[in-house]
């Protein structure tokens, strides 16, 4: 999910999930030692004063160099393209255009830092990074050891002696050197656990990350690594690709955004400077709804014609309301769910009706696809108040879960696909985990849970409930509960995760939809225009990259918003009623699905897929 109008509240820094933040990774620089390193002439890089590395020409082809360009400092700009062209594998390039200029990139310390740690040498890395203490006690020869004033003296003769902070390089404003340390010694940390050095790894944990006095719940999540049986379940654990993938590099991309860009560039400037080009222009334009990234040859805009927004099939298969509808996870099916007690499976390629599903005996309120799309799930209404998993091949009923007094409300499959986690308004089984024989695998033991509705995150590590008034997040691997938040005066409908799994979608009585962090509850964003008083009414993330926000409403309207909040479009959609819900295509942004009241599913396309009636056409 991409939130347009504040990524930069998404990025991580290296000590969360423990991947070093960046998502970017050209690699090493290898070819950086003539071009980059700069020469022994060069100004010095620390001690507080700004390296500058140039050689100050001003003359090129016999004439006067401007001191800008285009109102940008030419410095900045030709040192950023050396690095450009460095990564781009054009050293020679780059080279020439050192020598020409008279600027160089970095100086040799920089150099120096950078290949320790990509080569994983800790101690020399902090000791360039933040400079090294040298003692002057007054001359004499330290006899530290068999000589023998001994330790005390040495102890007492050192605190007496002055000290002089030795290089170092020069940080950004408002860089914080204790938490640059804990990204390297975390690093450290890891590469010993992957290597099973445990003994060495308690060490750094005990006396070099644990006295930096970080956060305590980042502390906790390292040392619950120790118990890690391999280095694979800690890569696992750790969400880490371990010392000889991306992690050093990862983390030196990190370190230089904390170190002066006069010393050391941000990793990749241009191609960030680029980036937040192509996203401010996405951010700006309503109807993005590609995953292609924008040509840097022409401002970026994309046409409303090319927007789903026309209904361009309408599917009559049911004779009541239509509540939910879900499309496979490959795209190539549809299922939908009625008041009429049935279910009704379609192919997406013509929609074409596979199955219909009549073995209910009340209304079918929720449908949840296998990861493998192989098997349905669906839940059923007060007068049945059962769960059913269907095989989708053959449209046979395998097994019924009827352990329940009252409404199974929402289903949602473990990623193995082999377990599925059922909620209803029964007590005793209000929250749990069942196989697909039947049989209950594991209970949530929570006091009134009475779930409305669930979600397991796309990675298979959180599980979201909503009872009418509060939010429940487990550890899905562990079943503990990490956090609850209890939201007053509303009555909470729907829930929805987004791909990254870090965002949660909420719907909620009266008219409020809210996308939330997961872990923290932080409302990121708010949407406003649909309506929603007394019925449930399910929003979902849909388009490319998910990039917007979609929800029926019981204004017989479908509203779109982007992610950022921005109101894309407000479509009349089924009259008589409410849209109960909209399922987006997970393949193909450019179609998405309704459900309505009037016993109606509608496909909704861009205008040019219209067929030659202009409401579309039925089956």
């Amino acid at each position: 999910m991409r939130l347009d109008s504040d990524a930069s509240k998404r990025s991580q820094s290296p000590s969360q999930n423990f991947t070093n933040g960046s998502t970017r990774s050209p690699g090493a620089r290898s070819g950086l030692a003539k071009v980059a390193n700069g020469d022994s002439h060069l100004k010095p890089e620390s001690n507080g004063s700004a390296a500058t590395y140039t050689n100050g020409n001003s003359i090129s082809n016999g004439r006067p160099i401007p001191a800008a360009f285009f109102g940008h400092d030419r410095e900045e700009v030709t040192r950023i393209l050396i690095q450009s062209l460095t990564d781009l594998g054009y050293h020679g390039a780059a080279e020439a255009l050192c020598k020409e200029s008279g600027c160089q990139l970095e100086g040799p310390t920089v150099a120096s830092f950078r290949n320790a740690v990509l080569q994983g040498d800790w101690a020399e890395a902090e000791a360039l990074l933040f400079g090294t203490n040298s003692y002057d006690h007054g001359g004499g020869i330290d006899l530290d050891g068999q000589g023998g004033y001994g330790k005390s003296w040495a102890k007492s003769a050192r605190s007496s002696s002055t000290t002089r902070h030795i290089g170092g390089l020069t940080l950004a404003e408002g860089a914080n050197r204790d938490e640059m340390l804990f990204w390297m010694k975390q690093q450290k940390y890891l590469e010993l656990l992957e290597r099973r050095d445990l003994g060495k790894a308690l060490m750094v944990l005990r006396q070099e990350l644990t006295p930096l006095h970080q956060d305590v719940g980042r502390l906790h999540a390292l040392s619950s690594l120790m118990m890690c049986q391999s280095a694979e379940d800690l890569k696992y654990q750790a969400q880490w690709d371990g010392a000889k993938g991306e992690s050093r590099t990862l983390l030196l991309s990190e370190l230089s955004k904390s170190i002066s860009p006069s010393v050391m560039i941000p990793e990749h400037r241009l191609a960030v400077l680029l980036n937040e080009v192509k996203q401010s222009w996405i951010s700006n334009c309503l109807y993005h709804n590609t995953a292609a990234s924008p040509s840097l040859y022409v401002d970026h805009s994309c046409d409303r014609d090319d927007f789903p927004m026309r209904p361009v099939l309408e599917l009559r298969h049911h004779n009541d309301e239509v509540w939910f509808l879900k499309f496979s996870n490959d795209g190539t099916m549809l299922a939908s769910t009625s008041k009429d007690n049935t279910v009704v499976i379609y192919e997406t390629t013509t929609y074409k009706k596979l199955h219909h599903l009549k073995d209910h005996d009340a209304g079918v309120t929720h449908v949840a696809w296998s990861p493998d799309d192989t098997m349905i799930i669906t839940c059923c209404a007060q007068q049945e108040c059962s769960a059913r998993i269907w095989d989708v091949k053959t449209g046979r009923c395998m097994v019924c879960i009827s352990d329940f007094t009252y409404p199974c409300t929402t289903a949602a499959w473990a990623p193995n696909g082999k377990t599925v986690v059922i909620g209803s308004q029964d007590t005793k089984y209000g929250l749990a985990l069942w196989d697909t024989d039947g049989n209950i695998v594991h209970r949530w033991h929570e006091d009134n849970v009475r779930v409305h509705d669930l979600a397991i995150s796309p990675d298979g590590h959180r599980l979201v409930v909503l009872l009418e008034n509060r939010i429940l997040v487990y550890d899905f691997v562990t079943r503990e509960k990490l956090c609850e938040w209890a939201l007053d005066d509303v009555k909470l409908t729907s829930v929805n995760i987004s791909q990254d799994s870090h965002h949660m979608l909420i719907s909620m009585n009266e008219n409020k939809i809210r996308l939330m962090e997961i872990d923290t509850g932080e409302v990121i964003q708010k949407y406003s225009g649909q309506v929603q008083t007394q019925y449930i009414i399910r929003s979902a993330f849909g388009g490319a990259n998910e990039n917007f926000v979609v929800s029926g409403s019981e204004d017989s309207r479908i509203y779109i918003w982007r992610t950022n909040g921005l109101l894309v479009e407000a479509l009349d959609a089924h009259p008589n009623g409410c849209v109960n819900a909209v399922a987006w295509h997970p393949t193909d942004p450019r179609v998405f699905a309704s459900a309505g009241d009037d016993q109606r599913v509608r496909i909704w396309k861009p205008a040019p897929h219209l067929a030659s009636s202009s409401n579309g056409y039925s089956r």
